[in-house]
Order: structure tokens, then C-alpha cells, then sequence
């Protein structure tokens, strides 16, 4: 089962990077495992229905019908989780719509530059701005 970017998944045990903790989530794919190389994990933003005080984007559960209320897609909390965790019906739940991926590229693009956390890498930051220019067709500069 390969994902692409975008894609909302729903795992029955998310494991949270910075707490160790796992529980039933959403996450976006912010990057596929062919893009990774991580076998069997899938790199994702943290879907929550709390506002993030920074680097989120709005799912509005009218376009989402994945969610039951507006949710986030929280930029600045993603976690490399493993595909073993994810709830097998039905995958991937939804998918983010083409205004909804070119404003998620502006705002990760962002936080890839402020935060410490997975995406810090040279190498990653890289790869990410890299597979969304990609979907997104922008022009290299």
C-alpha cells in the first residue's frame, strides 16, 4: 500500500515521535516511504482539532468528510510512523484539495525553516520542498 502527499490516513496506533506515546490518530502524509527510504513508515503532520498556535492548516470537515469537525493539520508536530499502525479499511480517508495542498506547501516550506524537529535535516527539508514542488507543479528556481 503506497500514499502519496496529501493523503489524510488513520492509524489505530500512532506512535508520537516527541512523547513515545501511541493512540488512534489522523496524520497527513507529508512525505511517502519512496521518498524516505524509511521501509514501512510513512513521514506525516499530526491531524488535531485543537488549533495549532502556529503552522496549521484548517481541514474544514464540509470539504473532509473524513472528520466529524474542522481539524488541523499541524505543521510543526510530524512524526515518522509506521504503516504497521495503520486501521486497514478504507486507507487513505481523504486527500487534501488542490487549493488545500498549495497552501499546505506555503506554510510547510515555512516551518521547515523554524522548527526543531524531524524535518530540521538538511537532507529532509530538502527532500520535502523537493516531492510538494513536484505535486504542485511550481517552476524551479
Amino acid at each position: 500500500m503506497s500514499f502519496k502527499i496529501g493523503d489524510i490516513l488513520f492509524f489505530d496506533r500512532y506512535q508520537f515521535t516527541d512523547t513515545g506515546e501511541t493512540k488512534p490518530h489522523f496524520g497527513l502524509v507529508v512525505l511517502p516511504e519512496h521518498a524516505t527510504k524509511y521501509q514501512g513508515s510513512v513521514f506525516c503532520a499530526v491531524i488535531t482539532s485543537k488549533q495549532p498556535k502556529h503552522w496549521g492548516l484548517c481541514l474544514y470537515k464540509k470539504y473532509y468528510s473524513c472528520f466529524v469537525r474542522d481539524s488541523f493539520a499541524c505543521f510543526d508536530r510530524k512524526d515518522l510512523v509506521s504503516k504497521d499502525g495503520l486501521d486497514l479499511d478504507m486507507q487513505p480517508r481523504g486527500t487534501l484539495t488542490v487549493p488545500d495542498i498549495k497552501t499546505a506547501y506555503r506554510i510547510l516550506r515555512k516551518s521547515l525553516f523554524v522548527i526543531d524537529d524531524l524535518g530540521k535535516s538538511p537532507f529532509l527539508r530538502g527532500v520535502i520542498i523537493y516531492e510538494w514542488k513536484k505535486i504542485i507543479a511550481l517552476p524551479k528556481k
